[in-house]
């Protein structure tokens, strides 16, 4: 019996309940965004639980849409994670361990380029 013990923090324990059967490519979640800040931090909840998500601000003023890609950025930063910028409009955010399986970087090398 150790005297001391880690502690796990939350990140690790939602990492760890992860379900190995299902590809994070399948997990993700895609969505044309409007300037609603309740359903925002609806979506980062989703991130939290390990589910990547591509977002699209298209049908954003320049004011909202670059708010809410900051406020992604930020809950990306805080997850230890990494958003890439799919198209001038449409990114994804996704924690670093969703990436561990290769799926999500396959997903995005598949995507057309134009």
């Amino acid at each position: 019996m150790a005297l001391f013990g880690k502690k796990k923090n939350e990140y690790e324990e939602a990492s760890k309940n992860l379900s190995k059967d299902i590809p994070a490519s399948d997990r993700l979640i895609m969505e044309k965004l409007n300037d609603n800040d309740e359903r925002a931090a609806q979506l980062v909840q989703e991130l939290k639980k390990g589910n990547p998500l591509i977002l699209n601000f298209e049908d954003l003023d320049a004011l909202a849409a670059n708010k809410l890609l900051a406020f992604f950025a930020g809950a990306c930063y805080a997850l230890e994670g990494r958003n890439v910028k799919i198209n001038e409009k449409t990114y994804l955010f996704a924690r670093k361990v969703d990436f561990f399986d290769g799926t999500l970087q396959a997903f995005i090398d598949h995507l057309p380029r134009g």
